[in-house]
């Protein structure tokens, strides 16, 4: 074959590159000093060593860097991408909409935008294009919600034309905001704008980048403008995560022109495949394809549902002004409604409920503390330091459901600060020495939940899980839950304190995979439906299967005869065996029998003796076991026998509780038919109607869920009846839940909305809940709220403090307006109001709506002659 087969040049280059490709090695301190001197803040120059530019030479940062057209000094003094011309107070310049005009964009959920002549338009005919910055650096509103200079707009637009747009959108013009506090009303009209951001952003025809940085980039060149753009400060925002994220047709103004983000992120990913291969989304030692995966992170492809992991590494390193934006600026990337009131424990919690299984891989993100709900999962994503995204567990009711390797700690050695040196059980004395690092943000922000790890040790309670075993040691931490074991279970369930980032680890370390229920109640957290109290009710609250057994597990052939139902071979067996034998499980062969649903077997059985009502170590009985595995041919035989369907003597479940907690209608219509006491309270002292309603909130079938409810109160269900010792009735399970529909047939049946006690009548979980609809319905079904003597529990609540407390204004106008009093004290809250509680749990719009339009009291002091305003940084 000639020379003149081969492409020598094509062969040179790949050769080139093979070498190039095999000589890139970590280059994370040069890289970090390098951005450094550059004027790049350390925020952003530490994660980028490590990540995006972890690969690059310095010749590779100077092609870049030579294309800016700035100084480190202005890099470092803060750059902004527009600055205002001419006379920055004179009202002639500025330019807002009006009230009303924001008012009619919300009613339309539409974008109002804005021309170059200051006029204003709800969804222009020709089209609009979205602006996505950062406010602080020119194009954020006036501090005092003045509107926007002129001479801002003026320069936008010099930019934009050329590219056909006339018309803008811009948060800082058509959403109230600036660092003035905003008013009620303007409050509730915000609430709805972000409800719309999500099409806002989609419509748009294009979505226009502004990063003061970019915008000194001397280049349209797609590789330059990704290696500036994440040097800036655009990518640090949670707000831009959801504004490109939203974008169909997205451009980066920089000031030689506009690059496509789209055509970008191609870019990137042809380098980045021809530099390492397809495999180029994998961690993979080369220049482009870490830079590649977070730029191509931030796009839509098609119809991809956008994944909470996938949210959590984007934002990791992001941050906002506002505290509550860690939240709120996903949920029109979520399709998430944002909620008037809602704080930032609660938009979590939705955040996370929104997508449970892909929820469950984010138990191992470390650096922020743990969620108030779920306490397993972290309380916001800004905050990253080590992560891994771990298989799903299964969101289960209580708790997140997952193997893991686990070792009992023994003891904590005392260390420095921020340090955690953990002796860990493995059979030997001494036992395993680990060292691990408590994250900033936890020490800051959750000092308590150290402390609850710490007694946990004390008592014998602690466990650090993960996901992987400890050794050999990494380059990088392994990160581990520490965890506190749940003393009422006899399962692995238990509440997460804190994640450690764990480095090095003793050669003799042991761990041993355990099932773990990581419950969804943070231990530390002072909210109502979280905490350990809060753990403790629901586990007593739980329809649970833990009655119900997997299966005969005997070796006997006495018992594998009964449970095959064959009649012969089982009385051949009984000649050579007692009737009631029992296996390591204390099952009999009767057990054995109903639970297969055999019939033949149970009638044989009997008639040679067997013990009817005997309990196995899991406390079932055989007539038990037959409703839970659905046997009625077998119920039937058991009771025709003799044995008494209300007994639950041997037994935490009543026959009929074991038929509802399974969730069987058909079931449940049978032995209320056969004589089952709708009323009677089971082992546990919970009435068959709590069993219910706690059952109807796992169906998601809203006819199906109330099925339960119809068969017991046909049945004559004792309507407020309360479990044993606890005064709780069906309608405050109900309530607690927020399950308005098992409220409604509760209701329709006679159910007194008052009943429960003291401590725990329906209205008052319905108000900590946060369910309007719930504490709408009690109200007009007669819940009293009015008058000062109207309180709950130990700290004398009246329902305003219990609304105070959830946060919800308009759940605190109901109650306003059916006579809740605003301005009583709590004896067992240091002579507190409602607005005072209000402003410990940083409720800061119910106490502006208390002030400004409910017209409560700002004069009165509390115990310790304290404002309601003076407690606001307090930690009583």
């Amino acid at each position: 074959m000639s020379s003149s087969s081969y492409d020598v040049a094509a062969i040179l280059a790949a050769l080139d590159n093979f070498s190039t490709r095999a000589e890139r090695v970590p280059n994370n301190r040069a890289v970090r000093d390098y951005l450094l001197n550059k004027g790049i803040s350390d925020a952003i120059a530490n994660p980028l060593s490590k990540n995006e530019f972890c690969y690059w030479r310095q010749e590779e940062l100077d092609e870049v860097f030579n294309s800016l057209r700035v100084t480190s000094s202005e890099v470092t003094s803060g750059l902004l991408s527009f600055t205002i011309q001419g006379d920055p107070n004179d009202p002639s310049l500025l330019i807002k909409p009006t009230f009303e005009e924001i008012k009619q964009s919300a009613r339309a959920l539409g974008a109002l935008c804005v021309n170059r002549n200051g006029e204003f338009c709800v969804n222009p005919d020709a089209g609009y294009a979205a602006l996505s910055h950062v406010w602080s650096q020119g194009m954020g509103a006036d501090d005092e919600n003045r509107g926007l200079h002129k001479s801002l707009l003026d320069q936008v637009f010099a930019l934009v034309e050329p590219l056909g747009i006339r018309w803008i959108w811009t948060d800082s013009l058509a959403i109230p905001g600036g660092k003035r506090a905003l008013n009620v009303a303007e409050e509730e009209v915000k609430a709805i704008l972000i409800n719309a951001m999500a099409d806002i952003y989609r419509n748009a025809r294009t979505v226009i980048v502004f990063d003061a940085l970019c915008l000194r980039l001397d280049s349209t060149d797609p590789e330059k403008t990704a290696a500036v753009l994440a040097c800036g400060t655009w990518a640090t925002r949670v707000w831009t995560y959801q504004e490109i994220k939203l974008a169909t047709n997205a451009v980066i103004a920089t000031k030689a022109g506009f690059v496509g983000f789209a055509d970008m992120v191609g870019d990137l990913e042809s380098k980045a495949r021809s530099e390492v291969g397809e495999n180029y989304l994998v961690d993979a030692p080369g220049k482009y394809p870490s830079l590649c995966k977070t730029f191509r992170r931030l796009r839509l492809y098609g119809d991809d549902v956008i994944s909470l992991p996938d949210i959590a590494i984007g934002c990791g390193y992001r941050n906002a002004w506002d505290p509550l934006d860690y939240a709120r600026a996903m949920f029109p990337t979520l399709q998430l409604k944002w909620r008037l009131g809602d704080g930032l424990d609660d938009a979590m919690q939705k955040v996370y409920t929104a997508q449970k299984r892909h929820a469950t891989r984010l138990a191992l993100f470390h650096g922020p503390p743990r969620a108030s709900w779920p306490g397993w999962a972290p309380a916001t994503f800004p905050g990253l330091v080590d992560c891994k995204i771990n298989t799903a567990g299964v969101w289960k009711k209580r708790g997140m459901s997952r193997k893991w390797l686990t070792s009992k700690v023994r003891r904590i050695v005392p260390s420095k600060p921020g340090c955690l040196v953990l002796e860990l059980e493995n059979g030997q004395d001494p036992g395993a020495y680990t060292v691990g690092f408590i994250s900033e943000e936890t020490q800051k922000k959750s000092p308590e939940s150290v402390r609850e790890f710490e007694k946990a040790v004390s008592n014998g309670s602690a466990y650090l899980l993960s996901d992987e075993p400890l050794i050999p040691k990494k380059t990088f931490s392994r990160v581990g839950l520490l965890v506190e074991r749940f003393p009422k279970s006899p399962d692995f369930e238990a509440w997460v304190c804190l994640t450690l980032a764990v480095g090095e680890t003793e050669e003799t370390y042991l761990a041993e995979e355990f099932e773990w229920l990581l419950l969804h109640e943070n231990p530390v957290s002072e909210r109502t439906m979280s905490g350990k109290g809060a753990s403790e009710l629901n586990y007593q609250l739980e329809c649970s299967s833990r009655w119900a057994s997997p299966g005969h597990q005997g070796r006997l052939p006495l018992h594998q005869a009964a449970e095959s139902d064959d009649v012969a071979e089982l009385i051949s067996a009984l000649t050579a065996s007692n009737v009631n034998d029992t296996d390591e499980r204390n099952w009999m062969p009767l057990h054995c029998a109903a639970s297969a649903g055999s019939t033949r077997a149970v009638r044989v059985l009997k008639d040679h003796g067997a013990v009817l009502n005997a309990a196995t170590i899991d406390g079932q009985t055989p007539l038990i076991l037959a409703v839970e595995y659905g046997h009625q041919d077998t119920v039937f035989e058991l009771i025709e026998a003799g044995v008494d369907i209300n007994d639950c003597t041997y037994s935490l479940a009543s026959p009929l509780t074991a038929a509802i907690r399974r969730g069987d209608a058909e079931m449940t219509r049978l032995v209320l038919a056969l004589g089952a006491d709708p009323s009677q309270p089971d082992g546990l002292g919970f009435l068959p109607l709590i069993s219910a309603v706690t059952a109807s909130e796992l169906n998601e079938d809203e006819e199906e869920s109330t099925e339960l409810l119809d068969a017991l109160l046909e049945a004559g269900a004792e309507v407020d009846g309360t479990s044993t010792g606890m005064d709780l009735t069906a309608l405050a399970v109900a309530s607690r839940q927020g399950s308005v529909r098992a409220m409604s047939k509760l209701l329709d049946a006679g159910a007194n909305p008052n009943a429960g006690g003291h401590s725990c009548p329906p209205i008052y979980f319905a108000l900590t809940s946060r369910s309007f609809e719930a504490v709408q319905m009690l109200v007009e079904a007669g819940a009293t709220v009015d008058g000062d003597r109207v309180r709950f529990g130990k700290e004398e609540l009246t329902p305003m403090m219990c609304a105070a407390e959830a946060g919800d204004i308009n759940i605190g106008r109901l109650l306003l307006k059916k006579g809740a009093v605003l301005d009583a004290t709590s004896s067992g809250l240091e002579n507190w109001t409602a607005l005072h509680i209000a402003v410990h749990h940083k409720n800061d719009l119910f106490a502006k709506w208390l002030t400004e339009e409910a017209g409560a009291r700002t004069d009165i002091r509390d115990q310790k002659g304290r404002l309601a305003f003076d407690i606001r940084n307090s930690t009583a």
